[in-house]
């Protein structure tokens, strides 16, 4: 075993150098960051929704095409996890603490901020059913496509086609060039710069929220001091499991992330507006279906309103940026499953329960803000965005014992999402030798070391953003470590589309290709 140098040392320089720049001169950096912001969201906007849109498409083509019945690993193959375990994973992994710290929040800012050329009323009820739509826009089937399809896609490279571990792989079926040494450590290179910025966001996120109910609960100021803190915490805990490997750690944060987040859920639909949440999810799941389409491709034309790329684009752009290294930590433990259910846990099943959370959240976000009359929205400008979650459970029955509890779900939250990422990132990093045979199989490969370096660099970069930046440091980041991975995203959909149609024909060449590297 050893590192990969012409992925690991690319993407380290790239970054240190990224973001030594920044220290440096920040406001020139911010100045040029915004810029390069501008550029991606309002001159490829229309990009990036066109391939979420695809995405989506291609993911319902897969789970009702007769590549369905298809095992992940062979018929022979047997899965690494039980059925429980890997959707825990899988749903910890794909929230992470991004659902959590925006599930209050985002309702919020759609329902009192709604985009002017819409024309509606901020504060009214169609302000509340724009709210809504837009957070199952945001959070429910899109996102899950935009991880489910590289990820099946290179499952099936590695572990039924006999591919190398290797992005690439995705996509050699398109563009078979790709799959040479130089090309493939290219667009590992990619993946894993895209990937660090995304997690330094994401961690970001996670010093907030937590730094924020830190000062809910023991009265502490949150600063650069408290998140410093926050934030070492973070990457020790997540690095660790990551180096414990895939089998420990991140199973049993999954398992006890899980059960918190379910009660985090019970409670509040319980306590808060029950009737109220129920009704207003079920309207704005039928204006969401009857408006999919438009809505998905919404960009406000003309009316030189910027919403739309402050929003959308910005977050399929962030979840874009995690796809590529999520995506191959997804696939790689979805050894031994079929493709049907493969959708069904990451694409179908996750989609219902990030529903389920933003429906629950939200729902008693909007009903505080515009029948209770309590202000979460001035709360949230006056002291942060993460403080909007905080004010919401301080008006809820048992809100002293919620706050908490909350607290732990975020950190758990982020370290599982952290510990899958920086397991794909140290397998993308490190290299071996291995036959075919041997690539068939799930193994745990990368350095300890190279875990290591990638969370503390991550752990410091995402220091410094916030404390120099904020929330709108973390969402322009996402957007440009985005941009590079679309691209990877729209061939891995060809080559998934050109895999679920051709499956038979390309199966048996596959079989006959490494039976015969294999000498049987």
């Amino acid at each position: 075993m050893k590192v990969r140098k012409s992925v690991f040392w690319p993407t380290v320089i790239i970054s240190v150098v990224f973001f030594a720049c920044y220290m440096i001169s920040p406001k020139s950096f911010d100045y040029a960051l915004s810029k390069l912001n501008s550029l991606c969201t309002q001159n490829l906007g229309w990009f990036f929704l066109c391939i979420c849109l695809f995405m989506v498409v291609v993911s319902f083509i897969v789970l009702f095409s007769k590549f369905g019945k298809e095992k992940i690993g062979g018929k022979d193959a047997k899965p690494m996890l039980s059925t429980w375990n890997w959707f825990s994973i899988v749903l910890c992994t794909t929230i992470a603490a991004g659902l959590i710290f925006w599930g209050s929040s985002e309702p919020l800012y759609h329902l009192m901020a709604p985009p002017e050329f819409l024309n509606i009323e901020p504060g009214s009820y169609s302000a509340s059913i724009f709210s809504m739509t837009t957070m199952f826009l945001h959070w429910v089937l899109t996102p899950y496509a935009i991880y489910s399809v590289p990820a099946l896609m290179f499952a099936y490279a590695v572990y039924n086609q006999g591919k190398q571990f290797s992005y690439s792989s995705c996509m050699v079926n398109v563009l078979p060039s790709l799959g040479k040494p130089k090309s493939s450590a290219f667009i590992d290179t990619i993946c894993v710069f895209s990937t660090v910025m995304g997690m330094v966001a994401s961690l970001g996120q996670g010093i907030l929220s937590v730094a924020g109910g830190l000062a809910e609960t023991i009265n502490v100021k949150s600063g650069t001091a408290v998140w410093t803190v926050v934030g070492v915490s973070l990457v020790i805990v997540f690095t660790l499991s990551a180096c414990s490997g895939v089998l420990k750690g991140i199973k049993w944060i999954s398992n006890v992330n899980i059960t918190f987040l379910i009660i985090m859920m019970a409670c509040i639909f319980l306590l808060g507006p029950t009737t109220y949440i129920v009704q207003l999810a079920f309207e704005s799941a039928g204006v969401y279906i009857d408006n999919f389409f438009t809505r998905s491709l919404m960009l406000g034309a003309g009316t030189d309103n910027t919403w739309s790329y402050y929003w959308t684009v910005s977050t399929f752009a962030n979840w874009a940026a995690w796809a590529p290294i999520t995506g191959m930590f997804l696939g790689k433990i979805s050894y031994g499953q079929s493709v049907r259910k493969f959708m069904l846990i990451n694409f179908v099943a996750s989609s219902i329960c990030s529903g389920i959370w933003v429906s629950i959240f939200g729902g008693t976000a909007i009903h505080m803000q515009i029948k209770e009359g309590i202000d979460l929205y001035d709360t949230m400008l006056t002291l942060g965005t993460e403080s909007a979650m905080y004010e919401m459970l301080k008006n809820l029955p048992l809100g002293f014992i919620l706050i908490p509890l909350l607290v732990i779900s975020v950190y758990l939250s982020f370290v599982t999402a952290a510990d899958s990422t920086t397991n794909a990132l140290g397998d993308l990093c490190c290299t071996d030798k291995e036959t075919e045979s041997q690539r068939r199989k799930p193994k745990e490969k990368s350095l300890k070391s190279v875990k290591a370096v990638w969370g503390i660099l991550i752990g410091v970069m995402a220091i410094i953003l916030i404390s120099s930046n904020g929330v709108a440091g973390i969402k322009m980041l996402s957007v440009i470590a985005g941009f590079p991975a679309m691209i990877l995203l729209l061939i891995s959909g060809i080559s998934l589309l050109k895999v679920t149609i051709n499956y038979k024909k390309t199966e048996e060449k596959d079989y006959e290709k490494v039976t015969h590297r294999n000498g049987l």
